[in-house]
């Protein structure tokens, strides 16, 4: 069957950013291929036609893909096309799609229910898993990570007294208001917002510095300071290597300050190792650029706070913020800061983040060891193609992660990001996306890998991308 990208004829394609309205005129053999009447069907329904902005392949001036099915490594299309998918669900996915054990437990599960309001007994199976590798800690179970970094900043303004709050840009941590912003004008300023409907009093608290930068003593001595949110390894700038010395600085600084650390861990939690980066300490980057690869190790502490999401749910809406008990503790009805959701800890999800991490822990030979395997596969066939080919390529990766730059050296910070060649990575989308291939629709969304990418995964990549 015909790629959805195999035009014949006239194509037209129409984006109204204003209007948020996207529509497609595609003259394909004659006919309106089912993807495309449901695209248009879809800007009649939903902004956009989309419940999520980066569905819509606007940024990469392609129409959107509707999935019908998906298993393993691979989704197929309305349309009937098998797509190889390094997006998996935005990194949610690290089994594989429907995975036989997470479907039949959830299946099991879903006769006995699908939403209480009310305790149950999953919810402590749940947590004695996350007990086990945080002993010292307790913790709230919600439904996004969104909620999860929500809650998080809430509780370091509690527990600290103070209100505000730094980020880096490029860092995302959801949608929430306080988090919509962008940096200031000078050198440890307050952020302006950046999306409409944020008024500036609600990111009034909220400092906007450079990721891997120097402007954090700055800010420190300008303002009193209740935390600092960062993913440790920024996977929606693309993957972002840090500094150790940046680690460093921002738990040495809130330690001195009495201000708490706050590790956005949806992206990398349970997907670079079991804990993610909170619990191993240890951040184990492959780099390749102009330089040359390399393989380094950045040690970190464990931070104050820490959120995961994506993995931990298998699948299913999930967000989790972890932390002692003297901090935890502040919570409704422990203490005085509120947070609440109907849909919190609810049996499906439990059971699917349940299913998903039994599943890695009796993983045989090791699960992350074989993942990063399947992961250093993709990132030798990227670096071989660009060498072969003379095309300019950083390649940032982590067990289960990675991100392709086209800039000569690996990018620092989201600045040094959007100096890629936006052009170029377009480009490359629609060429994959038409040969059967899925990357993240956007340079700076990092690229998934799963348990259940093969050998044979890799050479179908190999081969499709020696051809662009």
């Amino acid at each position: 069957m015909k790629s959805l990208f195999d035009f014949y004829g006239e194509t037209k394609i129409f984006v109204s950013l204003r209007s948020e309205v996207y529509f497609y005129k595609l003259k394909i053999m004659g006919r309106v291929i089912t993807s495309q009447e449901l695209a248009r069907k879809a800007t009649d329904l939903m902004p956009g036609g989309v419940n999520s902005p980066v569905r819509s392949f606007v940024y990469v001036e392609n129409p959107p893909i509707y999935v019908d099915s998906a298993k393993g490594s691979k989704i197929k299309t309305v349309d009937g096309d098998e797509i190889l998918d390094f997006v998996l669900s935005w990194g949610a996915i690290i089994l594989g799609h429907a995975h036989t054990f997470v479907v039949r437990e959830v299946s099991k599960s879903l006769e006995n229910g699908t939403s209480y309001g009310l305790n149950h007994t999953k919810e402590i199976e749940f947590c004695e898993i996350l007990k086990k590798i945080f002993p010292e800690s307790l913790f709230r179970v919600m439904n996004s990570g969104t909620e999860a970094t929500m809650t998080a900043v809430r509780l370091a303004r509690a527990y600290t007294k103070k209100k505000y709050i730094i980020k880096f840009s490029g860092c995302f941590h959801g949608h929430s208001d306080q988090f919509l912003t962008s940096a200031g004008s000078g050198m440890a300023t307050l952020s302006i917002p950046s999306s409409a409907g944020v008024p500036e009093e609600f990111t009034s608290c909220t400092i906007t510095l450079d990721f891997n930068s120097d402007q954090l003593e700055e800010a420190f001595k300008k303002y009193e300071i209740a935390g600092v949110i960062l993913e440790p390894l920024p996977g929606n700038m693309g993957v972002i290597i840090p500094e150790e010395k940046f680690l460093k600085t921002i738990f040495d600084l809130c330690e001195k300050n009495s201000a708490v650390v706050i590790f956005d861990e949806v992206i990398t939690g349970f997907r670079t190792g079991w804990g993610g980066i909170s619990n191993s300490g240890k951040i184990k980057p492959i780099i390749f650029d102009s330089d040359g690869e390399r393989e380094i190790e950045i040690k970190t502490r464990k931070p104050d706070i820490t959120t995961f999401g994506k993995v931990v749910g298998g699948g299913f809406p999930i967000g989790i913020v972890r932390s002692e008990r003297k901090i935890m503790e502040m919570l409704a009805p422990s203490g005085q800061v509120y947070q609440a959701g109907t849909f919190s800890a609810n049996p499906i999800s439990l059971t699917g983040g349940i299913s998903t991490l039994k599943t890695i822990a009796e993983y045989e030979n090791g699960f992350y060891k074989k993942l990063r395997q399947i992961t250093k596969m993709f990132f030798d066939v990227l670096k071989n193609w660009s060498v072969r080919k003379g095309i300019s390529i950083s390649i940032n990766a982590e067990t289960g992660m990675l991100s392709v730059f086209f800039t000569e050296k690996s990018p620092k910070n989201f600045e040094e990001a959007k100096k890629s060649d936006t052009k170029m990575f377009k480009r490359l989308f629609s060429f994959l996306l038409k040969n059967g291939i899925l990357i993240p629709p956007s340079p700076f969304e990092a690229w998934f890998v799963s348990i259940s990418h093969t050998e044979d995964d890799v050479q179908k990549f190999s081969e499709v991308i020696e051809r662009f």
